[in-house]
């Protein structure tokens, strides 16, 4: 074996098929000498490599076209001083370790490691492992083991689809992450029994459990790193172990963020946490944490907490949001805050309980529920901290113990700005000290709520509406004047149901309602927080609460509007926990909480909220009241359309708002029907129709331009034959016949389906005549096997009615159980009505239509309520869409018999039967055509005697069959010529009898 010298190096190449090559790596290995290059080609090498002396690896081509598999024994073993390995993708399964540094010192470079294995690669004591850019994949367990020792360098790695943890470091291993990314793993980093490392710049996401380990008296120190949708912990320290965090990013955990437990302690610095479930930071069991300039965002519970004999201590940080408390410190634990900021904290900006100890020092507190506070036994010290324009008490001193209040700035708190044991202190405000206190603010804005109710007055209709909205104003408004006279206020209840169908203003009135309560002073801000199902709802049990938290949260101070509220008691699919119900419990305990601080308004259907009231037994007492919102009369629906009219520049003449009138009421109201959305999408068709009519007359002015005149008005739909469809196309109806009468077979088909055009046409003329029109069903059923033209027929019939003038577009669209089946009660309906809309104007065909009818398991028939909707659907819009269901013919049966209106809408039953033999042939013969392959003639009469011999189950799939006939006699075909060295013409395009398949037979 011959090899090219580079210098005093040998060049040693390896092909599995290349002259002049090594056939395996181990044979070249084993022909170098130390300094060699082994130059891999491009192939698969099934071996086991043992690097044993100093040569680099090199794989050719681009990445991945050099694999080295092994299964068992590790796909590369590393004993050697020194080895480099470049371009190389090294796959291994059923093993403890895929790629194992035994010793000395290894260098990867662009390589790819996809094990299935325990540990990836292993690097232990006395060697050195230097990765850059190499991808490394384990599903069936760790990334990277860094143990006793070892040292590892990785550098723009890729860590991902890994079983466990990506990477390890143990018993004094030490691996250094620059630039690189862990993705999809169950954690990122586990330094533990003392193991050392550092991750710098790195990107850590899609972890499924904690991020970030540091146990066992262990270091690590993590510096511009991000890590972000974390199911569970971000940095969890435990068993005396030293983190330091700077310049990183934590965000969307599950969890808390970060956990400093069992006499640990952590640094961070210039730490970011945003969007933990959890708490921010928590400190317990002996441990500290120093946080320096750090900024904590949005924590769904208390954002920073100390327990347990914790220490905390806060230095120029910055706490905003949050669902809890901004600093919690409780147990035993003490923590010092300095120069901090605590900003819009759901309950207390900072409070000290228990026997913990709180010692503030500069810094503001503002706009929280209450300032700062200590409670029970708690201690501390508070100096020279702006504490100001918090829903509560500013500093509120609740404790036994001595807490020391000097040289602060109380002001604008809601509550009593300095509360202590003795009362309030203001002297203590130094901002105010030689100016007179601030008179409180007046609790309304009576200006401002004039105008607001005459907004209100001012929307079309709704006289209950509005009624009940200006009863609730001047209940509120009297509550006030009993209060002011000493009377104890009457009970009221702010939360509000609102009822009705889409479209009549539900959230319109809702955002003036809370804008109205805010100009009552009972409201601080007013803004209309709108959610429905999937906001509050997870997928997960615990998920729920948080989510409902989470917006709930964010309606503080104004209106929570839960549209279409009666889906959350609806129930799960299946035998799953229902989550719905969840989020509903997890309402009402919060409704109680903040009772004070936010109204709820749920919107839906009148007796679809009926069932949501009676999911909890608390929630009829907190929504004492419903308002009605009755559909628009069609006058209101004319004044709407006046008042669109007006704000575009437009003009309604006399005529035409007497046809519009007409037209609203005669407009079918059924579930489609969305009031006042009805009346913008007639004005905006009315300006469609009228641009189309002054688009050729170039001398139209502006009095043309602005007006509306009836000839606008479109046709109501499903007010002739056809649903607003076009005219009759003559040529086009003889052309799609002339294709019916081509496809293979299907007289009987092609029988109906004619008949049934000859029928359409009668009656078109008929109407045309202006004589009365017999009753015409459109709808069909296609019962037969699979395979013999269902789809295709279907495709055809619609073109036919679209050419006739009875449908509008005549496109299909083609749905099956799992695209009108929803998930729960209501959800169903749903999905059904927005797949028949789809199907406006066209085609519905429901493959399969028979699983509709039949239970899928236990538990509600959401089928039957497909059912029943399509039934109400195809009767209110029977002449937009043509419904085709399809299946089994004896399966059927069982779906006309589901509910009592089916069989009246589908007379026509067109029965499709199995193709004969000869009719494969031909769909074969001609499949073949298309594809450039004929058949000879023995090859004919071999398929016909392979059709005519083979078993016929009953999934047999008549043409779609033939198909695969063909498809395996090309392939055939291209097996017998492959070995031609000059094939002619007909070599490449005939099909002989040994190119057609042998048939199965049943015994």
């Amino acid at each position: 074996m011959t090899s090219r010298m580079t210098g005093v190096r040998s060049v040693l190449g390896v092909s599995p098929t290349e002259p002049d090559c090594f056939r395996t790596i181990g044979d070249a290995i084993s022909s170098a000498r130390d300094g060699d290059v082994i130059a891999v080609r491009p192939g698969v090498y099934p071996e086991s490599i043992v690097l044993d002396r100093n040569v680099t690896l090199s794989g050719s081509g681009s990445p991945g076209d050099v694999r080295i598999e092994a299964a068992g024994e590790p796909v590369l073993r590393v004993t050697t001083e020194h080895a480099e390995v470049s371009g190389i993708e090294f796959a291994h399964s059923g093993g403890a370790v895929a790629v194992d540094l035994q010793s000395g010192e290894l260098h990867l470079d662009e390589c790819v490691v996809a094990a299935n294995s325990e540990v990836a690669v292993v690097a232990r004591r006395g060697v050195q492992l230097r990765v850059d850019a190499t991808t490394v994949r384990n599903p069936g367990g760790a990334g990277v083991l860094v143990f006793d020792g070892g040292s590892a360098q990785l550098t723009g790695c890729t860590l991902t689809s890994l079983g466990t943890t990506a990477v390890v470091a143990r018993s004094g291993g030490a691996p250094v992450l620059v630039d690189c990314a862990v993705t999809d793993a169950k954690g990122a980093v586990l330094a533990a029994d003392r193991g050392r490392g550092e991750l710098r710049g790195c990107r850590i996401s899609d972890i499924t459990g904690t991020a970030i380990v540091v146990e066992e008296r262990s270091e690590l120190t993590v510096s511009g790193t991000e890590v972000s949708a974390v199911d569970g912990v971000g940095v969890l320290s435990a068993s005396g172990s030293r983190p330091v965090l700077r310049d990183c990013r934590i965000s969307d955990t599950t969890a808390q963020a970060v956990v400093v437990v069992q006499e640990s302690a952590a640094e961070l610095e210039r730490v970011t946490v945003d969007g933990a479930r959890g708490h921010a930071v928590q400190v317990l069991e002996g441990s500290s944490a120093d946080l320096s300039e750090c900024v904590l965002t949005s924590a769904g519970h208390d954002a920073v907490v100390a327990g347990a004999d914790g220490a905390l201590r806060l230095a120029g940080c910055e706490i905003t949001g949050g669902s809890g408390n901004g600093v919690l410190v409780e147990s035993r634990a003490s923590a010092t805050v300095r120069d901090t900021r605590v900003v819009g904290a759901a309950e207390a900006g900072l409070l000290a309980q228990d026997q913990a100890r709180l010692a503030v020092d500069g810094g503001e507190v503002r706009e929280c529920r209450t300032g700062v506070v200590w409670r029970g036994q708690a201690e501390g010290s508070i100096t020279g901290c702006a504490v100001r324009d918090n829903l509560g008490d500013g500093i509120a001193v609740q404790s036994e113990q001595p807490v020391e209040v000097t040289g602060c700035t109380a002001e604008r708190n809601l509550g009593t700005d300095i509360r202590l044991p003795g009362g309030e202190i203001p002297a203590l405000n130094e901002s105010t000290e030689d100016d007179p206190r601030p008179e409180p603010a007046d609790t309304g804005d009576t200006e401002e709520l004039d105008d607001l109710l005459a907004e209100l007055a001012e929307l079309v209709g709704l006289d209950g509406v509005k009624r009940e909205v200006e009863t609730l104003v001047r209940l509120h408004q009297m509550s006030e004047r009993r209060a002011a006279a000493g009377l104890p206020s009457p009970p009221l209840s702010r939360h509000l149901v609102f009822t009705g169908a889409p479209g009549t203003g539900k959230t319109t009135v809702a955002r003036l309602y809370g804008r109205i309560l805010t100009a009552l002073g009972v409201l601080r801000s007013g803004q209309l927080v709108e959610v429905a199902r999937p906001d509050l709802v997870a997928s997960v049990v615990g998920g729920t609460a948080i989510k409902t938290t989470e917006m709930f949260n964010k309606a503080i101070g104004g209106v929570l509007f839960i549209d279409e509220a009666y889906t959350l008691s609806a129930g799960s699919s299946g035998g799953g926990p229902d989550f719905g119900q969840e989020a509903i419990d997890t309402l009402v305990k919060l409704m109680e909480d903040h009772r004070d601080e936010v109204v709820v308004i749920v919107a839906g259907y009148t007796n679809d909220m009926r069932s949501f009231l009676a999911a909890n037994p608390g929630l009829s007492s907190r929504f004492s009241r419903t308002i009605e919102f009755a559909d628009y009369s069609s006058a209101e629906l004319v004044t709407i359309v006046e008042g669109l009219c007006r704000s575009h520049d437009y003009r309604l003449e006399f005529e035409t708002r007497s046809a519009l009138h007409t037209y609203f009421t005669n407009l079918p109201r059924d579930a489609a029907f969305g009031n006042g959305r009805t009346a913008r999408k007639v004005f905006e068709e009315m300006l469609g129709r009228q641009a189309y009519r002054l688009a050729d007359d170039p001398t139209a002015g502006h009095v043309a331009l602005t007006r509306l005149l009836p000839d606008d008005l479109g046709p109501l739909p499903g007010s002739s034959v056809g649903a607003g469809a076009g005219r009759v196309d003559e040529e086009r109806i003889e052309q799609l016949l002339g294709t019916l009468q081509g496809l293979v077979g299907l007289d009987e088909v092609k029988s109906e389906v004619s008949a049934m055009v000859d029928l359409l046409t009668s009656a078109r003329r008929r109407q045309a005549a202006g004589l009365p029109v017999p009753s015409v069903s459109r709808h069909l059923i296609f019962a037969g096997p699979p395979g013999t033209g269902k789809t295709t027929v279907a495709r055809l019939y619609g073109s036919l009615l679209a050419a006739l003038g009875v449908l509008a577009q005549g496109q299909v669209t083609e749905v099956a159980r799992a695209d009108l089946v929803g998930e729960y009660v209501g959800h169903t309906a749903r999905r059904t009505t927005e797949a028949f809309d789809r199907a406006r104007g066209g085609v519905l065909f429901i493959d399969e239509a028979y699983t509709l009818s039949s239970s899928q398991g236990s538990g509600h028939d959401f089928g039957r309520e497909a059912i029943d909707t399509l039934v109400k659907l195809m009767e209110d819009h029977r002449d937009e869409v043509v419904v085709i269901a399809a299946g089994y013919e004896r399966e059927m049966q069982g779906f006309l018999a589901a509910n009592p209106g089916l069989s009246s809408r589908f007379s026509h039953r067109v029965r499709f039967a199995d193709y004969t033999p000869d009719e494969l042939v031909t769909i074969v013969n001609q499949h073949a055509t298309d594809t450039g392959y004929e058949c000879t003639g023995p090859a004919v009469a071999a398929l016909r005697t392979h059709f005519a011999t083979m078993t016929r189950g009953d999934s047999f799939g008549n043409g779609r069959y033939a198909r695969q006939v063909l498809d395996e006699a090309i392939a055939n075909h291209a097996r017998r010529t492959r070995a031609l060295t000059n094939p002619t013409m007909d070599d490449l395009c005939l099909l002989h009898p040994e190119d057609v398949p042998t048939p199965v037979v049943s015994a």
